[in-house]
């Protein structure tokens, strides 16, 4: 068994009425591995972007709305990350 520490890059898209938003957005993972398998439980994130810009310039949501959007983005590039490797997650061990 390892713990891992790994960095992940993505974007959050949104689309205003008068431009684009394209949010640069890193992410520090780390977690325990054992056997290609991951404890949920040991999994913890940190998300680095510049969020107070983006609530002032994504004018047509809420910042609960910007938040949710925030944390799709960032759950789904984690998948993705773990999907890529081919690990699965276990809650067990």
């Amino acid at each position: 068994m390892i713990w891992i520490i790994d960095t992940i890059k993505t974007h959050l898209f949104i689309q205003e009425a008068d431009y684009d938003l394209d949010v640069p957005i890193q992410v520090e993972i780390e977690y325990r591995l054992k056997d290609k398998e991951i404890s949920l439980s040991s999994v913890s994130k940190k998300a680095y972007y510049n969020r107070p810009l983006l609530i002032k310039e994504a004018r047509n949501l809420s910042e609960e709305e910007i938040d949710n959007l925030t944390n799709k983005s960032i759950q789904k590039a984690i998948e993705d990350h773990f999907t890529a490797r081919g690990y699965t997650l276990d809650q067990n061990i």
